[in-house]
């Protein structure tokens, strides 16, 4: 993810809070009012509730702060407008988000069991064996129905601060029930609280004395996280107090919690970060339960907790409280996609060539047809060249009179010795036949008889120096016993460029 495309969403109390070049709010309302005299825990139960949302837009101005949720609008008739579910909150930021491709989530501490634990230095594997078995000594549900994670927080030489989160099972399946309805696609499920530790660490922590962080958070819940130099060891959230001495008496519990915890020591500072508006009379509560003033740090002085649970998915190797059955379920989801896509492809290819082979014949009929078309249209045409062609050589024949018969016959009776006796002699003008689109050149064939046989053998050189023959085919001399004569057979063929 690049730092400008950095998008993160998270939930405090009934607000929903979305990240994206700005802070936007979406308002919900828990299912069941709380009394007006709750005690800390009933409150902190109610805003449990995942039921109801709202959207509020903060102004230009104070874009880049968290932004206290505005109550509803007044309808026509002048009452509140009913609040929409959760589930529509979350469907509004995925559309004002544009987090079609998911976002990280970070759950407050009222909806996870949250503890920092100290423990030996351990590998990988051996460490989450670890974290899970000391979560489920808290947890009030079976270890079956318990999702466990943990991120490291600081370390010692001879120890590993662990912050670990666990979640029921039926926690997380009526917020999975939310992000099915909403379309909402959660890339990580991450700690509000580490968020907002996150934000008070990114200013820059003034020293490194023992310190408690009081985050005062505007839906009226109360955190507590206390560090060292080695980083945090120590987290709670105090729920919504109905009054400071409320506040006053949880942040007591927390300390005797450290006092017995032999990694922790006392705090020697005290920090509240305070949004706009916070009672006055909260800062006094705090100052009695720990005997220090505490220095107040304004929030809108903090980068947004919602832009740290973005900054934290920059991060990596954070912790991620997504159950391995969303995993799993995720990666059937797309094996399931892929397939359906690799499906859909072969489908498209085989349609593509089943046409193809049912297309073929007919283009090809289509092209075996407009070629018989083109030749039975230039068919009349071609014929009457041919045979006008056919006329002209037959016109130019009779018209031909180089190399008549009376000229040769004239040429070879000059030649002819006068022992050779001709019995026939065939005269062919040549052109009245055509072969590979040519006319075949015409000659004679004489067939006669001789008193000896090299009067036969010298008329036939005589044959071939003449210039417009070429080299005879002599059959013959042979013997006629009968007549005591020599028989031959000579076949001239006119040259092609001498031919009348």
């Amino acid at each position: 993810m690049a730092e400008s495309d950095k998008k993160a969403l998270l939930i405090d109390g009934c607000t929903l809070y979305g990240f994206a070049d700005g802070v936007v709010s979406w308002r919900f309302a828990p299912a069941t009012p709380a009394p007006e005299t709750a005690s800390p825990e009933a409150a902190s139960k109610e805003t449990l509730s995942p039921e109801m949302v709202s959207k509020e837009t903060p102004s230009p101005e104070n874009a880049g702060d968290n932004v206290p949720t505005a109550p509803p609008a007044p309808t026509a008739e002048g009452e509140a407008a009913p609040l929409p579910s959760r589930a529509g909150a979350m469907e509004l930021a995925v559309s004002q988000l544009a987090a079609e491709d998911g976002i990280p989530l970070a759950l407050p501490p009222d909806i996870l069991a949250e503890r920092i634990l100290t423990l030996p230095v351990l590998d990988g594997d051996s460490l989450g064996s670890m974290v899970r078995l000391a979560m489920e000594k808290f947890a009030p549900v079976s270890s079956d129905d318990l999702v466990v994670a943990y991120e490291v927080v600081g370390a010692t030489e001879s120890a590993t601060r662990v912050f670990a989160a666990a979640v029921p099972n039926e926690t997380l399946d009526s917020l999975a029930e939310d992000l099915a309805s909403s379309g909402l696609l959660v890339t990580r499920l991450d700690s509000s609280l580490l968020c907002e530790w996150k934000s008070f660490t990114s200013a820059g922590d003034p020293d490194d004395r023992c310190r408690a962080v009081v985050f005062a958070l505007p839906s009226g819940r109360f955190d507590l996280v206390v560090a060292d130099a080695s980083g945090p060891f120590f987290a709670r959230t105090l729920g919504i107090p109905a009054s400071p001495a409320d506040l006053s008496r949880e942040l007591t519990l927390s300390l005797l919690d450290i006092s017995s915890d032999a990694s922790g020591a006392a705090p020697e500072a005290v920090t509240l970060v305070a949004y706009e508006g916070l009672a006055p009379d909260i800062p006094p509560a705090i100052e009695k339960a720990f005997g220090l003033a505490p220095a107040i740090v304004p929030e809108s002085s903090l980068p947004p907790y919602v832009e740290s649970a973005a900054d934290r998915e920059l991060q990596g190797g954070c912790i991620d409280i997504v159950p391995p059955a969303w995993r799993e379920e995720e990666r059937q989801q797309i094996a399931d996609r892929r397939f359906k896509a690799g499906i859909a492809v072969a489908v498209a290819i085989w349609a593509i060539l089943v046409g193809v082979i049912y297309a073929i014949p007919k283009l090809v009929d289509a092209r075996t047809a407009a070629i018989g078309r083109q030749r039975d249209a230039v068919a009349p045409a071609y014929r009457a060249v041919s045979d006008t062609r056919t006329r002209v050589r037959l016109i130019r024949s009779y018209q031909d009179r180089s190399r008549s018969l009376l000229d040769v016959l004239k040429d070879v009776c000059i030649a002819m010795p006068e022992s050779i006796v001709f019995s026939t002699l065939t005269y062919e003008k040549g052109g009245e036949s055509v072969k590979n689109g040519r006319p075949l050149p015409g000659g004679i064939k004489i067939a006669g008889d001789a008193d000896q046989a090299q009067p036969v053998l010298d008329f036939k050189d005589v044959l071939d120096d003449m210039g417009f023959f070429v080299p005879a085919k002599l059959t013959g001399p042979t013997m006629d016993g009968s007549r005591r004569r020599f028989k031959f057979e000579i076949d001239s063929r006119f040259r092609e460029e001498e031919r009348p």
